[in-house]
């Protein structure tokens, strides 16, 4: 303990160094406010952080005139929300750009899957899925629908003497003359080689699909460009009308079938209809 000297030569004991009477000095009105300004604005900046957590980057921390240690924290936070809203907005618009190429891609990848590259027509998948969905809605409509078969006369004899492009050209000349006789609600298929199939998907009587096979026969047996010339190329045609008996879509394939190659061992270029041979 340090000791004060007296004027006498002794010395005393110094009292002790105490905090009490700050501790228990009363604040100014004035400081007080000042406190719970600065509180408030602090939380008002914990908030806004809060929002960047929860991805509002919009969120901004209020800044005030007095140009204080908190204004200047707030002014760093809301620098901060400036750069993640650019950063999150381009990281968006990247991802949108993105679903919009895998959005057509998958597109592609679809049709590609469902359709004929050569023709563009409906594959064998497609067209048996359609099929398929018109005989189950039979119990729910009054009239049939039909399947036409659809099969080139000596088509071999094309590629092998003109070559496979010249019969690429003439398939896809096929395909475009099909779709021309097509009604609205019926599709065409490309089987492969030179084989096509079409679903009338609405026949009310026979004689309307009748009328609509010898409009497609009608239209396939006019001239085709082949090469440097004009030339005439029949198809015999095989339909058969469900519902009937049919018990899928095979069944009722293979009875145009069978009524096409009919078609085809007695004269070709002729329609023929299933079980009137």
């Amino acid at each position: 303990m340090t000791t004060i000297p007296e004027k006498n030569g002794e010395s005393s004991p110094r009292p002790p160094h105490t905090l009490e009477p700050l501790l228990y000095k009363p604040l100014a009105d004035q400081d007080i406010e000042r406190i719970r300004d600065i509180e408030q604005r602090l939380e008002e900046v914990t908030r806004t952080i809060q929002q960047f957590a929860m991805l509002d980057f919009s969120a901004r921390a209020f800044i005030s005139d007095l140009g204080d240690v908190v204004d200047a924290v707030a002014a760093g936070v809301n620098f901060l929300g400036e750069e993640l809203e650019a950063s999150y907005s381009e990281v968006e618009r990247k991802v949108a750009d993105r679903t919009a190429e895998l959005g057509v891609i998958t597109h592609e990848l679809t049709r590609r899957a469902l359709h004929d590259e050569l023709t563009g027509l409906a594959n064998r998948t497609l067209f048996w899925d359609r099929l398929a969905h018109r005989m189950s809605l039979s119990d729910r409509r009054r009239s049939g629908f039909a399947v036409i078969f659809v099969d080139l006369d000596k088509f071999k004899v094309v590629n092998d003497t003109l070559g496979h492009a010249v019969g690429d050209q003439l398939l896809v000349d096929v395909a475009t003359r099909i779709r021309s006789v097509l009604r609205v609600g019926d599709s065409a298929a490309r089987m492969g080689g030179d084989e096509f199939l079409v679903l009338l998907d609405e026949v009310a009587t026979r004689d309307a699909a009748i009328a609509v096979a010898n409009r497609l026969s009608e239209v396939l047996g006019e001239p085709y460009e082949i090469g440097s010339a004009w030339r005439a190329v029949t198809s015999s045609l095989g339909r058969a009308m469900g519902p009937g008996t049919f018990m899928n879509a095979d069944a009722v394939v293979a009875a145009a079938d069978a009524a096409m190659y009919e078609s085809k061992q007695r004269e070709p270029g002729r329609f023929m209809i299933y079980g009137e041979f």
